[in-house]
């Protein structure tokens, strides 16, 4: 069985940290990163979704 290192990361109004904390993750450490959104009201999921 293959196995997976999946990351999820709670997040609450974290616009001005997720994409750093993101890249600060090393290069092929994690299979698949999940973000959990808890309503924030600022545009941390927009940000979330970059390529």
């Amino acid at each position: 069985m293959e196995q997976k290192v999946i990351i999820v990361m709670p997040a609450y109004n974290a616009a001005s940290t997720i994409k750093k904390t993101v890249q600060d993750i090393p290069e092929g450490f994690a299979d698949e990163i999940i973000l959990v959104d808890d309503a924030s009201e600022d545009n941390t999921v927009e940000i979330a979704r970059w390529d």
